[in-house]
């Protein structure tokens, strides 16, 4: 599309007609040509100047779940605009309130690109069945004596019933909404975005589910999306899937897994050290505590963190890590807990007048969660601005957990993170081969976390946590 507003409508009108056809009723429709219109007038107001012999694309992508729009554009990186105390850069809210996900990518002198995804509404898990089918798991009776299960891949049809799984256990309260729409689950093993495994009965009955969700690298994938019908809890089905899953993770080539496990009780915590896998971070405000029932019941408004856990299933390879001297030994110690050997190069200093101009950097929402994680993909001499930039925009829209991405293989971590640390915040843990390769993860919360109700079941967790409270500086104000 040419640099002109008048162009704008042209857009929206195949927009429109994407969308339904993609099987969007009008007022879906109507949604995301709303976000569309903000997302191409945002990149005329601010990517483009005025009448600058340029252009910027915009590709529609039907997937079975829904409609996905990339809009790629080569305007400014960054302005000083964007930062303006109390402001939210304008038409944003609109695209983020209208789209289930939306991401940003810069690429540096790649340019840009917002990947926008709506997800065809489809029928909601309560559309299936009668009110009574799908009564809470308190109201049910445990089966005495032993089950017998089978564990086994998903079959398509047996979606709707991991969906009735889900909302019979934790009602609206899951986490991942898409496990309450079955043609969702469906299309996401389809496509290899999710890999369900499912314990049933001799009967066919399903009775659990738990997933791997591959990370776009195609090297790790999460364990996830785990339930067992709590009439048949006690007797080691979680674990069969859980070792299920390992041994397929393995002959599809995963080289690795990592999970995240709830920090209000130890029992996921506990089970994933006992199938060999160790803690790797912790991760403040990961969800909204009011979300998981168990938590409101608790009255744990504070919590809502996970402790991220990690294990290689093959050799990892060998590879060059620069780590920030002030988390060194707690790095360390973390690449031994989970058996990597790598080589430690000493952080050396970088000119910034011999970096790129402009850093390459991906932002990626959760709106509902109210988080979001800041990856630099590499770094340009606008990076200090550009991280602060992202701290203000995100704060001003109200994102209480911010995740901050860097790349360890490169030596102006050190660097990039002084200058993070300088913003507020501050030490959450190491992702191994997360990304392109092993990734610092830094966080900031804002809020004061209440860290005595986290709990840490091991105690390298219990000296993982009393590190990152040491570094958070809104304890550190509290507790001088």
């Amino acid at each position: 599309m040419p640099n002109d507003p008048m162009y704008i409508d042209g857009v929206l009108s195949y927009c429109a007609v994407v969308a339904r056809r993609t099987g969007f009723s009008e007022k879906e429709t109507a949604e995301i040509t709303t976000a569309l219109k903000e997302a191409c007038a945002n990149v005329l107001t601010h990517a483009l100047d005025p009448y600058e012999d340029e252009s910027y694309s915009v590709t529609f992508e039907v997937r079975e779940d829904g409609l996905k729009i990339l809009i790629d554009e080569m305007g400014l990186p960054f302005s000083s605009r964007l930062i303006k105390e109390g402001k939210v850069t304008p038409g944003l809210k609109a695209i983020e309130d209208n789209m289930d996900s939306v991401e940003y990518i810069n690429r540096g002198r790649e340019g840009k690109e917002l990947q926008l995804f709506k997800y065809l509404k489809g029928r909601h898990v309560e559309e299936y069945f009668p009110a009574e089918e799908l009564r809470p798991y308190e109201y049910c009776e445990v089966v005495p004596g032993d089950a017998k299960f089978t564990v086994r891949l998903m079959d398509a049809a047996e979606a709707v019933e991991v969906s009735k799984c889900i909302y019979r256990a934790y009602k609206y309260t899951y986490l991942k909404e898409d496990l309450y729409f079955p043609e969702r689950i469906e299309a996401m093993n389809r496509e290899g975005r999710m890999i369900s495994a499912v314990a049933s009965t001799e009967k066919g009955e399903v009775i659990g589910h738990f997933a791997l969700l591959p990370r776009p690298n195609g090297r790790v994938a999460e364990i996830g999306a785990a339930v067992v019908e709590p009439k048949f809890r006690g007797r080691g089905i979680m674990k069969s899937m859980l070792n299920f899953l390992m041994e397929m993770a393995g002959r599809r080539g995963f080289a690795a897994l990592y999970g995240n496990a709830f920090t209000m009780h130890v029992l996921s915590q506990r089970t994933n050290l006992k199938f060999g896998f160790a803690e790797t971070a912790l991760q403040l405000g990961c969800f909204p505590p009011g979300s998981v029932k168990m938590l409101r019941d608790r009255s744990l408004e504070g919590a809502g963190s996970v402790m991220t856990f990690f294990k290689y299933l093959k050799g990892p390879d060998k590879k060059n890590v620069f780590l920030p001297p002030r988390h060194r030994s707690m790095l360390e110690r973390i690449y031994a807990g989970i058996g990597v050997e790598r080589s430690f190069e000493a952080p050396y200093f970088i000119p910034t007048e011999t970096m790129a101009e402009e850093s390459t950097i991906q932002l990626s929402l959760k709106p509902s969660h109210r988080t979001a994680v800041v990856e630099v993909k590499d770094y340009g001499r606008d990076i200090g601005k550009r991280m602060r930039a992202k701290l203000v925009e995100l704060e001003n829209k109200g994102f209480g957990a911010i995740y901050l991405d860097l790349d360890l293989k490169n030596p102006f971590t050190t660097e990039a993170s002084i200058m993070a640390e300088d913003l507020g915040f501050f030490f959450s843990g190491l992702l191994p081969d997360y990304s392109e390769g092993d990734v610092l993860r830094l966080q900031y919360y804002n809020t004061v976390m209440e860290y005595d109700e986290i709990e840490a079941y091991s105690p390298f967790a219990a000296e993982l946590k009393d590190y990152v409270r040491g570094l958070d500086p809104k304890w550190r104000a509290l507790n001088p």
